[in-house]
């Protein structure tokens, strides 16, 4: 008897039915990292992630992990000033 392995239907996207695209080098990054990149503490973080002005992590068990091309990504536009954190009076 062979068996078949397939995809959950909720995994899929679009009518292509294929999975979504991931850079190849995608890293999942702890709070440590995240914490030496940004420059903040995890309070702080997690104030602004219920802001809204913050990537939110991905929960994976018990563990928070953030993507590291959203934590880039936000610190590219805290160097340009593309964000709303800046004119709100939002300091670190």
């Amino acid at each position: 008897m062979i068996k078949t392995v397939s995809t959950p239907q909720h995994h899929l996207t679009g009518e292509t039915g294929q999975l979504p695209a991931i850079p190849a080098t995608e890293r999942l990054l702890p709070l440590p990292e995240v914490e030496s990149r940004s420059g903040f503490k995890s309070s702080f973080i997690y104030q602004l992630i219920k802001q809204g002005k913050f990537p939110p992590p991905v929960k994976i068990g018990n563990a928070s992990r953030w993507r590291e091309s959203e934590i880039q990504q936000w610190i590219h536009d805290q160097i340009k000033g593309d964000t709303p954190a800046k004119h709100a009076g939002v300091r670190a």
